[in-house]
């Protein structure tokens, strides 16, 4: 009757994790120094961090301001269609976000380590949930 019980208790857990909402969409901070240096107080392109530990996916965005987003940054994750990213929910849709291409080869260059810490394997994917782009 314990054993039923205990898979009975399991089985329970696992459906309610399964449930539980993704926290694309959600608050996320930036873990580089001087964020307010690099930030422009009117920022024009995306900035993305990987190995953000505050998200799920360990991608961090920060946008363009936009009315459909509720936070910014926010918690995001590769994507190949907008239902990935849930955009009644979250205002994002799935988009490329570009990296850069200058500034990369420069990082690597500099600081490799520095480059892996932040940018991770994010050559794999370019599309991401996101700000809608303005028309």
């Amino acid at each position: 009757m314990r054993t039923a019980a205990n898979v009975a208790t399991v089985l329970v857990l696992a459906a309610l994790a399964g449930c539980q909402a993704p926290d694309v969409g959600g608050p996320c901070t930036f873990d580089v120094p001087d964020a307010g240096v690099i930030f422009p107080a009117t920022i024009t392109a995306d900035y993305l961090e990987s190995g953000n530990t505050a998200c799920d996916n360990l991608v961090c965005i920060k946008s363009p301001p936009s009315s459909k987003v509720k936070n910014d940054p926010y918690c995001s994750k590769p994507c190949v269609a907008d239902a990935d990213c849930s955009p009644s929910d979250t205002g994002l849709v799935c988009r490329k976000v570009v990296l850069d291409e200058v500034f990369l080869a420069q990082l690597a260059q500099q600081d490799p380590q520095i480059a892996q810490k932040y940018l991770g394997d994010t050559g794999a994917y370019s599309s991401y949930c996101a700000t809608p782009l303005s028309p």
